[in-house]
């Protein structure tokens, strides 16, 4: 038996400091920082702050790994696995590098989940300037128990979110649960797998465990607010690998609402980047399949990307460029609306 309740497996690339903040919240932990392994692997960092400050945490804690990959992977998906593979814990969580949790979020979640495979908890959104607790569709219910996903299977529309999963180790060790390599929607794909294959799923919706800071200025982005072809084309890989995974474990009925979210905020990606009308075209062109299979609309969305989708199921790929890229100016407006109405609210306190 381990002699701790829970590994935590970090992914890291040059993170710099941010790893002093999220380490404070591990050592903060109500559960007991000695019952805490963490596992940091980090992906061939170019930063040698980054690399000094993890030599020193693994040679200054007794349950702090620091483990070095030798070549860039690009995505966090390997160093997530080599994490799992060397976690002692009988639990595991994936955490970002740059959040936190809240202080009683391990033992809230360790004496939570019981004999469940899968326990999910909720967030907090951390802006600059503010913070705002996400609202899930179970809006104010507490806990959502059950015994296999057929019992609510709204519960693979709540955001994959992996940093607030905890899991039984042996159940994706069992059942060949692994993230995605070279690509992204990695954890989609964990998240999704786990919720299909768990016996026993807890979601404690008015439990927020973790703080997700949401970094989007020029000079600091977080990975999901990187819109160049690189990462949208991976994410559109990961998707096309949770198809491949639906079909293999014959899963494919909930693919529409797997993916009702996902597939409008990727174009919403697209609308958002600067990427060049070829790239766009070409990105469409491969989108199609996966649109054609699972699309549905999001409501969240409203009617502004029928268009731009009926453009892509009927092939019509130079005018889905267009329609994009009036999207792109109708969005750019809709923020610069928003900014305005922010500061002016700000200056009429």
């Amino acid at each position: 038996m381990s002699d701790y309740k829970i590994s935590v497996i970090v992914s890291t690339y040059n993170s710099g400091n941010y790893l002093i903040e999220f380490l404070d919240s591990i050592k903060a932990q109500s559960i007991g920082f000695e019952n805490i392994e963490v596992i940091f692997v980090d992906d061939n960092s170019t930063d040698s702050e980054t690399l000094e400050l993890l030599k020193e945490l693994d040679a200054s804690h007794v349950n702090v790994k620091s483990i070095f990959q030798d070549i860039n992977s690009g995505f966090p998906g390997t160093g997530r696995n080599i994490g799992l593979n060397l976690a002692n814990a009988d639990y595991v969580i994936f955490a970002d590098h740059d959040d936190t949790y809240v202080c009683n979020a391990f033992e809230v979640m360790y004496d939570k989940i019981a004999e469940n495979d899968m326990l999910i908890s909720n967030f907090n959104q951390v802006y600059t300037d503010k913070t705002i607790p996400f609202k899930s569709i179970y809006k104010n219910a507490g806990e959502i128990e059950v015994l296999d996903i057929h019992e609510d299977e709204n519960l693979l529309r709540i955001p994959a979110a992996i940093w607030t999963r905890l899991f039984r180790k042996n159940f994706l060790i069992e059942n060949d649960i692994s993230f995605l390599e070279g690509m992204l929607a990695e954890d989609v794909y964990v998240a999704t797998y786990s919720c299909l294959k768990a016996n026993g799923i807890i979601y404690l919706n008015d439990f927020y465990s973790y703080n997700y800071k949401i970094r989007d200025s020029k000079e600091d982005k977080s990975t999901i607010h990187v819109r160049n072809r690189k990462y949208i084309e991976a994410i559109l890989n990961g998707y096309y690998e949770i198809d491949k995974m639906l079909v293999m474990i014959n899963q494919t009925s909930y693919g529409e609402l797997i993916f009702r979210s996902h597939l409008t905020s990727w174009l919403y990606t697209i609308v958002l980047s600067k990427i060049n009308d070829s790239d766009k075209k070409e990105l469409f062109i491969k989108a199609y399949d996966i649109f054609n299979k699972y699309y549905s609309k999001d409501p969240y969305f409203k009617n502004r990307y029928d268009k731009l989708v009926n453009c892509i199921l009927n092939k019509q790929f130079d005018e889905a460029v267009l329609e994009s890229n009036r999207l792109e100016k109708v969005q750019g407006n809709m923020n610069d609306r928003h900014i305005f109405s922010r500061l002016k609210n700000k200056l009429s306190r």
